[in-house]
C-alpha cells in the first residue's frame, strides 16, 4: 500500500511540474483507481479502531494519501469508456471534491495524532462516496 501511494503521489507531483508541458493521459480507468486504491484506502479510514503507535498511525496517514491521489485523477476521468462523460459532470466533481476534502482532513488528523478529527473526516468522506457510487456506478 505505502508503494502504492508513493507512486501515485510522485505521479501527481510530476503532473504539476509538468502542468505547462503538454498533459499526459491517464491510463488507468476510473473503475482501476477504485479498485485498486480507493476502495482499500477508505476501508483503512473507515476500519480505524484506535491507534496508539506511530505504527499503527502511518497507514492511517498512508490511505488518506492514496485518497487523495487517486481522487485527483479520478476528477480528471479516465481511460474507461465513461470516465471522460462523469469528468464532465458537475455532480461527479462536487463527490469528488468532498472525498478529497475528507481525505485531507483525514490525513491531518492523522498527522496530529487526532482520532476524533480522524472519525469525523470519516464520517464525511462516507456519503458523497455512496452517493456517487448510486448515481454514477451503482453495479460496484
Amino acid at each position: 500500500m505505502r508503494q502504492l501511494t508513493m507512486l501515485l503521489a510522485a505521479f501527481l507531483i510530476a503532473a504539476l511540474v509538468v502542468a505547462d508541458e503538454p498533459k499526459v493521459e491517464n491510463p488507468l480507468t476510473v473503475d482501476e483507481l477504485m479498485v485498486s486504491v480507493i476502495t482499500p484506502a477508505t476501508n483503512t479510514l473507515w476500519g480505524v479502531e484506535d491507534p496508539q503507535s506511530d505504527a499503527e498511525w502511518q497507514p492511517l496517514e498512508d490511505a488518506a494519501i492514496a485518497v487523495i491521489a487517486a481522487g485527483t485523477l479520478v476528477a480528471e476521468g479516465g481511460a474507461g469508456p465513461r470516465d471522460a462523460e462523469w469528468a464532465r459532470s458537475a455532480e461527479w466533481q462536487a463527490f469528488v471534491a468532498t472525498m478529497n476534502e475528507a481525505a485531507t482532513d483525514a490525513l491531518n488528523a492523522a498527522r496530529e495524532r487526532d482520532l476524533d478529527a480522524l472519525l469525523t473526516a470519516t464520517e464525511v468522506m462516507y456519503p458523497p462516496c455512496e452517493e456517487c457510487h448510486i448515481k454514477f456506478h451503482p453495479e460496484m
